[in-house]
């Protein structure tokens, strides 16, 4: 049986935003976007009823990939609809499902079965969150905070469809971008004990010797938005031409495959992670990942101290370590073995990164010979070259593999390199908010040329 065809109609009745009749002023969907954003933080302050206490496990890394609110009803946050959306693509890009892309109605069953896998994975995860313990409910409440986190990430599908529709950009897009800098500005710029901006201050009047160091997440998180913004400028121009007509340069960006190969690594860490919790009472411990208890005024938490997770997470004394041989000129015992866990750990993610940025070219269809065949569909070719589908393949063959592994390398690099010198946020956040500012960006001034200048519309395609 066709797996189309037979989720055809429950996808069919799902409630749907619809599009607007006319084309909204640049203004209305700004605003629209804004009162969005509103609404999903306010959604990430408020506690599932039945909720007791959260376990935390789960890392900076995990919150920011998810637009994820720890002890919130947007537990879960965006998390099925990411899983809902690599499935479906890897499917499709693998052909296992049929979907035309390039039709209106193709598209149309993409997103309605992905709207209804997410809402499936919507409840499986928020199910997982609470029978694991991750989200501790009441005696007797645990489906109801099931059902509410459920309800948080079913509100965001919904909340991200109305930003495409109705808004600027997408609303995944969005949500990310949000969580980060409310993470960015409370932990760098809030007014509260826990904040880097006050344990500066009070650095800096108790004249402590080590106050510099606290300078150190303000460089690393000015460091990594400057090295980013100057790599998306990076790119290999490729000759084209229509016919025998006049040729132009097609631009394939050093970051072309965005941060996707980091994203996946992380998750994979994340998940490694999560199993050795699950399973941090079993003859497997050891190897997987130790778990030591520690005492919190809301009750216990859990640290790793060894196994394989432990090497899938930076190392959080290394900054300490460092601080006491500059100031005192003593080696602490554990710098060497801190130094030596932050350069598996950078490995370990600039590898994994390089690995599935490989595999997401050839399933995302921007591999040498997808390209190449849409290259010559379109009735274009490479000056000097047949244009048979196999000779341009050849010639892509030269450049994109050799971009996608510099550029994947390039960013699970920088997110180790953020996350071992303790960056405001986590590595991938830094990376995620700043592609994503730079795409708002391009969009907002493409939106305003569009509308000073109606006719370069059918220019700008």
């Amino acid at each position: 049986m066709d797996l189309v065809k037979a989720l055809e109609p429950l996808w069919r009745k799902l409630p749907e935003i619809e599009p607007p009749k006319y084309a909204l002023p640049l203004k209305n969907r700004l605003i629209n976007t804004f009162i969005v954003l509103i609404f999903f933080l306010l959604l990430g302050e408020i506690t599932p009823y039945g909720l007791e206490s959260v376990r935390g496990l789960a890392p900076e890394a995990f919150q920011v990939i998810l637009a994820s609110q720890l002890g919130s009803v947007l537990a879960a946050g965006i998390g099925p609809i990411v899983v809902a959306s690599i499935i479906l693509q890897l499917l499709v890009g693998s052909e296992i499902i049929r979907i035309d892309m390039r039709t209106e109605e193709g598209r149309r069953t993409f997103m309605g079965m992905q709207k209804l896998l997410a809402i499936f994975f919507s409840f499986f995860e928020a199910w997982i969150y609470v029978s694991s313990g991750f989200l501790k409910a009441y005696p007797g409440y645990e489906l109801l905070v099931a059902l509410q986190v459920a309800l948080g990430s079913i509100i965001l599908i919904y909340l991200d469809e109305i930003v495409l529709k109705w808004g600027i950009g997408s609303g995944i897009s969005l949500f990310i971008a949000a969580g980060v800098s409310k993470l960015l500005f409370w932990n760098g710029f809030g007014i509260h004990p826990q904040s880097q901006l006050m344990t500066l201050i009070n650095s800096i009047l108790t004249a402590s010797p080590a106050w510099w160091t606290n300078l150190i997440p303000y460089i690393t998180t000015l460091i990594v938005f400057l090295i980013v913004l100057y790599a998306e400028g990076i790119r290999v121009e490729l000759p084209i031409a229509m016919g025998a007509g006049a040729g132009m340069r097609i631009p394939i960006r050093l970051l072309f495959l965005s941060n996707i190969p980091v994203i996946f690594a992380v998750a994979l860490f994340v998940n490694i992670q999560l199993l050795a919790f699950l399973l941090k009472d079993t003859p497997l411990s050891p190897i997987l990942g130790i778990y030591e208890e520690v005492p919190t005024e809301t009750g216990i938490t859990y640290r790793l101290v060894g196994g394989l997770a432990y090497f899938t997470q930076p190392p959080t004394q290394l900054m300490n370590d460092l601080t006491v041989f500059f100031v005192t000129g003593q080696v602490p015992q554990t710098l060497v073995f801190n130094v030596i866990h932050a350069v598996i750990y950078i490995l370990l993610l600039t590898v994994t990164s390089v690995a599935f940025g490989l595999l997401w070219l050839e399933l995302s269809g921007h591999n040498p010979k997808q390209m190449a065949e849409q290259i010559v569909a379109s009735g274009m070719g490479i000056p000097g070259f047949r244009r048979d589908p196999r000779v341009v393949e050849k010639v892509l063959q030269k450049y994109i593999p050799v971009i996608a592994v510099i550029g994947s390398a390039f960013v699970g690099f920088i997110a180790g390199f953020s996350d071992v010198f303790r960056g405001l946020v986590s590595g991938i956040g830094l990376l995620l908010t700043i592609d994503i500012l730079i795409r708002y960006w391009d969009l907002l001034s493409r939106e305003k040329v569009e509308q000073e200048l109606p006719f370069l519309r059918r220019i700008l395609g």
